[in-house]
């Protein structure tokens, strides 16, 4: 696999945001962009755990250069927070498999914030409050998988959790003070509600032999969805399809969960196919 495609195929694995990738000067140029589109960031780098110092330009909506810096490594991914005062920066290495081993937190004009130490060849996935303030980021390796809670304003890990199933999917309120995954291991699926200080408020199962995750959780963590999918088969084009079969949808009040309602989708008109 050639250096252009291995960078290409880590941002899926790290579900960051934007990313778009070019030859320039014999060495490769990335731009990361915030999900608003209003902040780039341009790095100067071939991509390698060898790479030393990378070279970054952040600009804004209209094109201007609001700083320039460099890092003693070299990015896998970045994202540039939609808010304009902070870039999260993931470092390790890209293989066979891809190896998170920092999380760091830069100011948009290249100030270190904070910096952690991890090691992840997975990511169960992440998210950030409706102001920027809280990101939680999931990973998992070959021993056990964690959740990471971080406040991006100070750079600093507010906590940390590790489990022995697999996280597959993780969900913060709006206001950062909700937090929402679920854990797997075989056909055994458990849903855990934490708090913003990482205590356990509330967890339930699943029974469910197809794909389930944590979907969505409100503003003020007063609701929040878990689905469960499997793929179909549609004889019209020949190809295998996401397809929804449940929806729940969970009332949380200060802890104590019900669910407040489950969605079935209507039964296709296609004639469709398991496999």
């Amino acid at each position: 696999m050639t250096a252009k495609k291995l960078i290409k195929s880590v941002i899926p694995a790290l579900m960051v945001l934007a990313f778009n990738c070019a030859i320039v000067s014999g060495a490769y140029a990335a731009v990361f962009s915030s999900k608003n589109g209003e902040y780039t960031v341009e790095v100067d780098s071939d991509f390698s755990m060898e790479a030393g110092k990378a070279h970054y330009k952040v600009k804004d909506e209209s094109g201007e250069i609001i700083s320039k810096f460099e890092t003693d490594l070299s990015p896998i991914a970045l994202m540039p927070l939609n808010n304009g005062k902070r870039i999260i920066g993931f470092y390790g290495g890209v293989g066979q498999t891809v190896v998170v081993t920092q999380v760091r937190f830069y100011s948009m004009k290249g100030e270190l914030i904070g910096k952690y130490g991890i090691f992840a060849t997975g990511t169960g996935g992440q998210d950030i409050s409706e102001n920027d303030r809280y990101y939680v980021y999931s990973w998992w390796n070959d021993k056990k998988s964690g959740i990471d809670l971080f406040d991006t304003q100070t750079g600093k890990k507010v906590w940390s959790k590790t489990f022995e199933k697999l996280v597959k999917g993780v969900k913060i309120s709006g206001d950062g003070q909700w937090i929402v995954t679920m854990l797997s291991k075989g056909k055994s699926k458990e849903i855990y509600l934490l708090d913003y200080e990482g205590n356990l408020k509330w967890s339930g199962s699943i029974k469910a032999s197809n794909d389930c995750s944590i979907t969505s959780i409100n503003e003020d963590g007063s609701l929040f969805e878990a689905t469960e999918n499997k793929m179909v088969y549609n004889e019209k084009d020949g190809y295998m399809h996401r397809t929804l079969v449940k929806k729940t949808v969970y009332a949380n009040e200060d802890g104590e969960v019900k669910i407040e309602k489950i969605i079935n989708p209507p039964p296709q008109k296609t004639q469709n196919k398991s496999h």
